[in-house]
């Protein structure tokens, strides 16, 4: 589990943002309203929390969640397990969290094309977006202090988290007579006023 955000008493422009991480015993299963109490606390503490929960805490984690990052290796099995979160998630009431889920395919690399293109058919439509990821020797080792990401992969982790921010912008008012900001993409040649 990963929160972000400025510590108490420090203001956004005071200080550069930061990141902590706070990681949990794996052994420890999180029970009852452990996951709520565990928002609320880290909700008073950060403007933005991340939690990655062991499988029987992912239930009580949804009912928290503002936002859902599904990630899938790219492999052969890909396309199906997206299939089965999907069905899982409709037939659980998650329906509008579901349409906000960004897809993420994770290693993508030419020899795994076919398999991320299947996941991709399964993903488009479903979400708010679906990103790449390539393979990244670093990413398969724990890396050293003078180790880099390739540009591609950094590239691909950027596009991510500018999904997520975008994601937290409030979301628009279907009621009747609510303003509504259109962008206009512009013909090519065409220049801003």
């Amino acid at each position: 589990m990963a929160a972000a955000g400025p510590r108490p008493g420090r203001g956004w422009g005071r200080t550069r943002g930061r990141l902590d991480v706070i990681a949990g015993d794996d052994a420890r299963v999180h029970k009852g309203g452990d996951y709520q109490r565990l928002a609320r606390l880290l909700a008073e503490r950060y403007p933005l929390t991340m939690i990655d929960p062991a499988p029987s805490g992912l239930t009580r984690v949804l009912s928290l969640a503002d936002q859902l990052v599904l990630v899938t290796p790219a492999s052969p099995e890909a396309a199906t397990a997206l299939a089965h979160t999907q069905q899982w998630l409709t037939a659980h009431g998650y329906d509008e969290l579901a349409a906000r889920a960004v897809t993420v395919v994770n290693g993508v690399s030419r020899r795994s094309m076919e398999d991320v293109l299947r996941a991709e058919s399964v993903a488009r439509g479903r979400g708010r977006a679906i990103l790449r990821v390539p393979w990244d020797d670093l990413l398969s080792a724990w890396p050293d202090s003078s180790a880099k990401l390739q540009p591609q992969t950094r590239l691909a982790y950027t596009a991510l988290a500018g999904v997520l921010v975008a994601g937290l912008a409030p979301r628009e008012s279907a009621e009747p007579g609510t303003a509504r900001t259109r962008v206009r993409e512009r013909s090519p040649g065409e220049h801003a006023d």
